[in-house]
């Protein structure tokens, strides 16, 4: 900041309002009285100082020139420069998006990202394909067992980024669906959901990424022993448990079956998808209406959420009149979250929020036989076309507990370790509603 940039006050007015004074100082009513003088300009320090016009202000000269006044049209002037920059910015460098996914900014856009994703892997695939074509690879010797495990590591890199490729589009779709307010926005993730989850399974049944793997990583030919210890060893402890845990996928989603039985458990696999997904968009996209009976029960209600409130959460497409009707005893209530929450931590009557619990928790009777055929197509794809036992011990040969047999050993243990302190806990819990509503109750069993 330079002095020189600041203008000198010359004089306190303007030269009209001079021109006024002068005016009006003429018609005074007594000539021979003297008038007083005009006060002189104010001088301000930075004035008194005329040998730092034009030179640069060091800090102290800085802070003095931040001190002179500003007319408050300069003021407001200043400020809205300042906030015009600030926002255009923000707009040019720092636009706002979902989960801060670049040009995720409106919901159509998770079609397109998705498009992306599956164009990029598209290309990744390729070069994995192009690369299946110099031949079965010789084994390793001292001299070219560095440049195997090159390979080796470009080839994990590469399966890696489709993963990850795939896994930032899908992963924020699956939280969007299940999390976001709108339904427009959960509507076109469920949308790339969809999409991404069948070029999944396309993944898992693509051949050429499995013969990449083997042949580059397990230095196993097609159909030949394999011959992959000298370059496992060689692999860094993360990239061996990335290569072993992708021929476990690999294999697991049958990648050892025919083309044809390929097909059919990948065509299982997406109508087990789309029941997932329509099992999750019911308990999102449906809500339930009852009646609570009972003048006491509309009373407690009313007390808790007055009835211009109730008529705003409760908005049943039937209902023509307000939530709370004072012809007759009862109340139209909704499964909403907010208003069942709402009434469950405030309602006294154990038989009220009884019957809201429970009607809020058998909100969805169509969800009933969407589950009933969800659990037998799991069963077709991983007992009938891939030749595990049952779809539990198909998810968890993967996992830390191994099998179904290890789970249910695991919560038996829990169980007798944990009665003892469940009982006391729930004694407890059974004295303090003794204590508030009174009554009796019976003891933990």
């Amino acid at each position: 900041l330079r002095p020189s940039s600041l203008q000198p006050i010359r004089r306190p007015y303007s030269a009209n309002a001079a021109a006024s004074i002068s005016r009006l100082t003429s018609f005074a009513p007594s000539a021979s009285k003297p008038q007083p003088p005009l006060p002189p300009p104010r001088q301000y320090p930075w004035q008194q100082q005329p040998q730092l016009r034009g030179t640069v202000a060091t800090l102290s000269e800085c802070h003095l020139h931040s001190l002179l006044p500003l007319s408050s049209r300069r003021r407001r002037r200043h400020r809205r420069r300042h906030r015009d920059r600030e926002n255009s910015s923000s707009a040019a460098g720092r636009r706002p998006t979902l989960f801060q996914l670049p040009d995720l900014s409106h919901p159509s856009d998770f079609l397109r990202l998705a498009q992306t994703a599956i164009s990029e892997c598209n290309s990744i695939r390729r070069d994995l394909a192009s690369s299946l074509s110099d031949g079965v690879s010789p084994p390793p010797s001292s001299s070219s067992l560095r440049t195997t495990i090159q390979r080796a590591k470009r080839t994990l890199h590469s399966l890696d980024q489709i993963s990850n490729v795939v896994c930032t589009v899908i992963d924020a779709a699956e939280l969007c669906r299940s999390v976001h307010a709108s339904p427009l926005w959960r509507r076109g993730a469920a949308d790339a959901f969809g999409m991404l989850s069948d070029y999944i399974g396309s993944l898992n049944a693509d051949e050429n990424l499995y013969r990449s793997l083997m042949r580059f990583v397990f230095l196993e030919s097609d159909g030949g022993p394999e011959k992959d210890g000298d370059v496992l060893e060689g692999l860094p402890p993360a990239y061996r448990r990335m290569a072993h845990a992708m021929r476990r996928e690999f294999e697991r989603d049958g990648i050892h079956l025919s083309y044809d039985r390929r097909e059919e458990a990948r065509e299982t696999n997406n109508a087990i998808v789309g029941l997932e997904s329509l099992f999750s968009n019911n308990i999102t996209e449906k809500t339930k209406y009852y009646d609570v009976v009972g003048k006491e029960n509309a009373d407690e209600i009313e007390r808790i959420v007055p009835p211009s409130v109730l008529g705003k959460l409760v908005r049943h497409p039937a209902l023509h009149r307000t939530a709370i009707d004072p012809a007759a005893p009862s109340v139209t209530l909704s499964t909403d979250p907010l208003l069942t929450n709402t009434l469950l931590a405030h309602v006294h009557s154990p038989s009220l929020r009884r019957e809201i619990y429970l009607e809020s928790h058998t909100s969805l009777p169509e969800n009933l036989p969407v589950l009933d055929s969800l659990v037998k197509l799991r069963h077709v794809h991983s007992a009938d076309l891939l030749g595990y036992p049952s779809y539990a011990h198909r998810v968890l040969t993967d996992r830390m507990a191994g099998s179904p047999e290890n789970v249910r050993g695991f919560l038996n243990r829990m169980e007798e370790r944990c009665r003892g302190v469940y009982r006391m806990e729930m004694e407890t819990v059974l004295n303090a509603k003794r204590y508030v509503e009174g009554g009796g109750f019976a003891g933990v069993s």
